[in-house]
């Protein structure tokens, strides 16, 4: 009977933590309200970017006692997609643990960095806390460079080895003419490590080395 009745109360306890543990996930996100983040993704002409990645970054300070200093976190809290119009629209409840909040207007692995210039992030983070709504307007600029790319691409050929370099990689940093040979030169990326030798249109040679040490000559 003893056993029973133990049980019972030990049963009841665990029933008691676990509304009381509901209780309090159910305070915290009632305290802590959605948030709606809207707006829309244009070019400098005005035109809606369809299907633009957006991204939403949250970062947080992180102390570490073993050494005299610090470091950071970022993670990507969501992302959407721009619709046909170029807008878009987040929803979330922001992560009190983090300091800082930002939307990225970009993703490395299918941004064209040739045809429009890198955009800085946008920081919310004021907005957030202060709004159920924050709306914004980006507009992606293109690349200084982007007119001469496209007249050299256009000059030497869409499927040429020297467009394909233009467009994948830009306008080199250094164009170096090569004596012995006409129409032999060097096109130098340095921040990139790179070097292509040609030959009209013939890659005779592709140099890597460090980016950060850019070799000098030929």
């Amino acid at each position: 009977m003893r056993r029973r009745a133990a049980s019972m109360a030990g049963f009841a306890t665990v029933a008691l933590c676990g509304v009381a543990l509901l209780a309090g996930a159910r305070r915290s996100s009632e305290a802590t309200p959605q948030v709606v983040i809207r707006g829309a993704v244009r070019d400098e002409s005005g035109a809606a970017l369809a299907s633009y990645p957006v991204r939403l970054i949250k970062t947080k300070t992180i102390l570490n006692l073993f050494r005299p200093n610090t470091g950071s976190q970022q993670l990507e809290e969501g992302r959407v997609e721009t619709g046909p119009d170029g807008t878009f629209e987040l929803r979330l409840v922001p992560d009190p643990k983090y300091d800082h909040s930002y939307l990225r207007f970009y993703d490395p692995k299918t941004f064209d960095p040739v045809h429009y210039q890198v955009p800085g992030d946008v920081d919310i983070t004021r907005r957030l806390k202060q709004n159920l709504e924050v709306v914004i307007q980006e507009v992606i600029r293109l690349h200084p460079e982007w007119p001469r790319v496209q007249e050299l691409v256009a000059e030497f050929g869409a499927d040429s080895n020297r467009g394909k370099i233009l467009r994948a990689l830009g306008l080199p940093e250094r164009r170096e003419t090569l004596s012995g040979a006409p129409g032999r030169e060097n096109w130098w990326y340095y921040a990139k490590g790179i070097c292509y030798q040609l030959l009209s249109d013939d890659i005779l040679r592709v140099r890597r080395y460090d980016p950060v040490l850019p070799p000098g000559g030929s």
